[in-house]
């Protein structure tokens, strides 16, 4: 099948906020008593990577003390997990990845369709859209958010609505992500799924490859976007 259009996700992927969303996640567990160096969170907390934060909380809150589980709610971790994150947002510059413009730019030439496929909530979707410059590059109607759909990745709904809203069938779909539930999502929605991961560890990569990316690239600048494109159609 030709490929017609091409899906992105946006956190890690597009725009690298992992800063902010890892250091949250980590003075979140240290407020409920769970101190976490980095390496650490990677292995103790299995969604720590790629998210959604409700899952990275709740692997937070399997971890606390059983006392204090009795005394405290999921919500009140993800609540505080959130302040941090905003704050730490409000710290850090939002800029796409060194590479996707240009990268985005060859796309368009090659009159492929393009749309933001994430399960960002829309409120920090388009903080993160504006301040990065990318809401003046997609169309709205092709930016799919997590109010957009029912269910959360590794569900296919939200590449099976950014094929919607390019008009083309999800097999003539391409998708970036960064993350294996992502990727699962893509590949679910009958479309091939291309690997972009901001941690660079063995065990990242394995799990993408695991998920089932055709293809795995570091940075943007690798990426020959025509031959990509080429040898996947």
């Amino acid at each position: 099948m030709p490929i017609r259009g091409i899906a992105f996700d946006l956190e890690g992927t597009v725009v690298n906020v992992e800063t902010a969303h890892h250091y949250g996640h980590l003075a979140t567990a240290a407020e409920f008593g769970v101190n976490l160096t980095l390496e650490e969170a990677y292995v103790k907390l299995p969604h720590f990577i790629g998210g959604p934060d409700e899952r990275v909380c709740e692997d937070i809150f399997a971890l606390l003390d059983p006392a204090a589980r009795t005394s405290i709610a999921v919500g009140e971790v993800l609540s505080r997990d959130k302040y941090y994150y905003e704050r730490l947002l409000a710290t850090v510059p939002i800029e796409t990845r060194p590479g996707f413009l240009e990268a985005f730019r060859i796309a368009q030439a090659l009159g492929l369709k393009l749309a933001i496929g994430s399960l960002t909530p829309e409120g920090q979707a388009m903080t993160l859209l504006e301040r990065s410059g990318l809401s003046e590059l997609f169309d709205k109607k092709t930016i799919v958010l997590r109010e957009h759909v029912r269910n959360e990745k590794p569900a296919p709904d939200v590449f099976l609505r950014t094929a919607d809203v390019m008009g083309i069938d999800p097999r003539d779909q391409i998708g970036f992500e960064d993350s294996p539930r992502g990727v699962k999502a893509l590949r679910g929605a009958g479309s091939k799924a291309i690997g972009m991961p901001v941690v660079i560890r063995p065990t990242t990569v394995a799990a993408l490859v695991e998920a089932g990316v055709c293809r795995i690239f570091f940075d943007w600048r690798e990426i020959n976007m025509l031959a990509l494109i080429e040898n996947l159609s």
